[in-house]
């Protein structure tokens, strides 16, 4: 496995990670502007990507 590929997925990894963790936060309704500030954060990141 080529270095940037390796690095791709473990960028997605933490990606997926990141959303999940949003998702659960807001389906939780426990700290939901966290959830919220942390989904903004991922989509910003991809947008930079």
């Amino acid at each position: 496995m080529s270095p940037k590929a390796l690095q791709a997925l473990m960028t997605g990894l933490v990606v997926l990670a990141c959303v999940a963790g949003g998702v659960i936060l807001l389906a939780k309704g426990i700290n939901g502007a966290v959830g919220v500030v942390l989904l903004i954060i991922v989509g910003s990141y991809l947008g930079l990507d």
